[in-house]
């Protein structure tokens, strides 16, 4: 069976939709659930945001479930590189932790190398596009187009996100093969200011969306085009993973 991990509603809802022969996962607070995708059995479920949390939820599943061949590591991601624009995905080939005062690469795992190239070759098998490079995974957002430059500079990455290296490291320490593959919801030069405005499940907090429009009016704007980005993002995500977990399995 292989476990596919998201972090948050809005990147879980479109692969759950993709799921067939559904059947809640009863894991102590773990959201998700069993299935098929493309005929193959999978566990789906939502790691929550951040590092922290998503280990901790990755040592619930390890420590309770123990038929799982491999971790798909999975959902959205800001780019730190400006080749990468909105609904790109990137599969990991290195996974980094940051240090605490700079984005220079504080932990570094390499992505288990024959599990790399069959998703590698299950993505050219499917026609499906990707970049292959390092995802930087930090404890605070990356927000604004500076700072994603200089991480991208210091680290080596090409994308951010706040959980991968977590679950990674928790899966190497149990000897759990894993892939990591993520697609951009914002570019290098996307400032995210406006992220405060949007829920984990993809939709806008209008109340406190309007009330910042009297004073920041474009931040409103801001978080639309996020809202529509993650999105568009995660539908991207949820297709390359669908299309591609049968050459994996």
């Amino acid at each position: 069976m292989i476990l596919i991990l998201c972090a948050f509603r809005a990147e879980f809802t479109p692969l759950h939709a993709r799921l067939q022969a559904v059947k809640e996962a009863r894991l102590q607070s773990v959201k998700g659930c069993y299935g098929t995708l493309a005929g193959v059995p999978v566990l789906l479920a939502e790691s929550g945001i951040g590092m922290r949390r998503a280990r901790a939820t990755a040592r619930r599943i390890f420590d309770n479930v123990r038929d799982i061949d491999f971790a798909v590591l999975t959902g959205v991601a800001g780019a730190l590189s400006s080749r990468l624009k909105i609904g790109d995905l990137v599969l990991a080939d290195r996974v980094m932790t940051r240090s605490d005062d700079s984005f220079r690469p504080e932990i570094a795992l390499d992505a288990p190398s024959d599990y790399l190239d069959r998703a590698a070759a299950a993505l050219t098998r499917r026609n499906i596009a990707y970049v292959r490079g390092a995802i930087l995974t930090s404890k605070l957002p990356i927000a604004t187009a500076e700072e994603k430059r200089l991480a991208g500079a210091q680290s080596g990455a090409v994308a951010v996100d706040m959980e991968t290296a977590a679950i990674a490291l928790e899966a190497q320490e149990r000897g759990h093969p894993y892939i990591a593959m993520r697609t951009i919801m914002d570019t290098v030069d996307h400032d995210l200011a406006a992220a405060r405005f949007a829920n984990a499940d993809g939709t806008v907090q209008f109340g406190k969306a309007a009330a910042a429009l009297l004073t920041h009016p474009t931040m409103v704007i801001g978080v639309i085009k996020l809202v529509r980005n993650l999105r568009r993002a995660a539908d991207a995500m949820a297709t390359a993973v669908t299309r591609s977990v049968p050459y994996l399995d």
